[in-house]
């Protein structure tokens, strides 16, 4: 009678801890729901304000850019639902073929892109324009975890450690290359550094790895004095006020008259031709200014909230696989957002990519929410046995 009781009372303590389990599950599920949310709302009424004025120029349309805005959302919310419904496991299956079209994209972009910045980066289908360099970022997490995870057993090997690095990283960043988009590769080396300190690999040849990446940004920044000059131009930007310092001065000017409070939504002075690109890459500037000092940490606060989920998903992840899909979303999304409000406060160089969920860009966005639902199913309690039979198949 007693060994009954006792197998009662661990089953229910059991049943108890799974329950509790799931309910933290949904609790860190619903937080980065929220957080996401919290910034696509902040990012809509400020590309409202920051592209009213170019909007109407360009098309007679203020509201213009807030509807292509809306259709990405639409979009991304459809992606993160079927993300978050689809096991994360069956990616190790559609890692290879979604590389290829990626890869495929890439090229075509070179080839029938439109250029704008300076950059060929855009394929244009008449209303829908996007870039691939966003699902790039996405192809090669799967990509190279997919690969580390394989091949976990023989990373020690020099060879074996830098064959998917070569294959995915390098093809994809040699053609990011090509339009150019050095933000764009930089973001893609902080991933790939990312998944490989989670792997197998050796610190080694991770810190290894880095330090070639490093050596070879700066490389290709020094390849042209165009390209030089618009990286370094942080470091003095008054030293060519209305050249490449120009923008970065403009961005100074929209902050400080944002003081702490902000000049109040919609009032931003820098809109009206003094910022260029206040919608894309310097949306966070406009927010300075319009909302103060508190708007910008609140921005920052909220990214620093979702990398703490991003590694808490990590952590928690049923296996590797899991675990480095999370950690390289997590790395793309904040890292890009450190990288972006770096360039505009004059910390870090320009290199022109987005604020992730608050920047306009539907291709971006729709990409960005996509990646969240991965690690909303990351995240999830899933099934365990339906999961081991993908991986075996």
């Amino acid at each position: 009678m007693t060994g009954k009781v006792t197998s009662i009372t661990e089953i229910r303590s059991a049943v108890l801890r799974s329950e509790e389990r799931v309910q933290a599950t949904n609790r860190l599920i619903t937080t980065l729901l929220l957080v996401v949310a919290a910034l696509i709302l902040i990012g809509i009424p400020a590309t409202i304000s920051a592209s009213s004025t170019i909007a109407y120029q360009q098309t007679a349309d203020r509201w213009y850019y807030l509807w292509r805005q809306l259709a990405g959302l639409g979009l991304g919310t459809v992606a993160l639902f079927v993300t978050s419904r689809i096991s994360y496991q069956w990616y190790r299956r559609l890692a290879f073929p979604i590389f290829g079209v990626t890869v495929i994209l890439l090229v075509a972009v070179l080839m029938v892109g439109k250029t704008a910045g300076g950059a060929t980066s855009w394929i244009d289908l008449g209303p829908v324009n996007f870039q691939p360099i966003e699902p790039a970022k996405f192809a090669v997490i799967i990509a190279l975890s997919t690969a580390l995870e394989r091949k976990h057993r023989s990373l020690q090997d020099l060879g074996h450690f830098l064959a998917p690095i070569a294959v995915y990283v390098g093809v994809i960043a040699f053609l990011v290359l090509q339009q150019p988009d050095l933000g764009g590769v930089i973001i893609i080396g902080v991933i790939t550094l990312s998944l490989l300190m989670v792997s197998a690999a050796p610190l080694r040849f991770v810190f290894g790895t880095a330090a070639l990446g490093a050596v070879g940004v700066l490389g290709l920044a020094q390849l042209t004095t165009e390209r030089l000059s618009r990286i370094t131009s942080f470091l003095d930007p008054w030293a060519d006020p209305t050249g490449d310092g120009f923008q970065l001065i403009q961005s100074y000017y929209a902050l400080g008259t944002g003081g702490v409070f902000g000049t109040g939504l919609g009032t931003s002075r820098a809109r009206w031709f003094y910022l260029p690109n206040a919608h894309t890459d310097f949306i966070f500037a406009i927010i300075g200014e319009e909302t103060g000092l508190i708007g910008g940490l609140l921005v920052l606060a909220l990214f620093a909230l979702l990398a703490a989920i991003g590694w808490m998903i990590a952590s928690r992840a049923r296996d590797a696989f899991g675990r480095m899909l999370a950690v390289g979303i997590t790395s793309w999304l904040v890292v890009q957002a450190l990288v972006n409000v770096g360039g505009v406060l004059g910390v870090l160089p320009i290199t022109g990519v987005t604020l992730p969920f608050v920047s306009y860009g539907g291709t971006s966005l729709a990409a960005t929410m996509a990646a969240v639902g991965v690690l909303v199913n990351v995240a999830g309690p899933g099934d365990r046995s339906r999961s081991r039979r993908v991986r075996s198949r």
